[in-house]
């Protein structure tokens, strides 16, 4: 039995890694000093969560940030987080974090 890996599936992979590797990088970096950031990344990451859910709940999948606006289950754009989505059974797969957060400038 032989498994193809589409083409899909290696970018899901590959968006997954980036997003670890990017993760691993801001914590090392030591931006998670700042307890006020680190507390609104949680808190946000919390907010995606519920409205991925919901989501998953309402339509059988979860969406992107932009469809979970436009379904009205989330109520703003977020700021320090991000959504990879990868399709697959059920809703599928998300990943969120904040690999790229900086402290503005000055």
């Amino acid at each position: 039995m032989s498994h193809k890996l589409s083409f899909g599936h290696l970018l899901g992979f590959l968006l997954v890694l980036s997003f670890i590797t990017g993760f691993a990088v801001y914590v090392l970096a030591g931006a998670t000093t700042n307890k006020g950031t680190t507390g609104a990344i949680a808190s946000e990451s919390a907010i995606i969560m519920r409205a991925e859910k919901a989501s998953c709940s309402k339509y059988g999948k979860y969406a992107s940030l932009s469809t979970l606006e436009d379904e009205g289950l989330l109520a703003h754009k977020p700021v320090y987080n991000s959504v990879v989505y990868i399709p697959g059974t059920g809703c599928g797969t998300i990943v969120i974090g904040s690999p790229a957060y900086q402290s503005p400038a000055g």
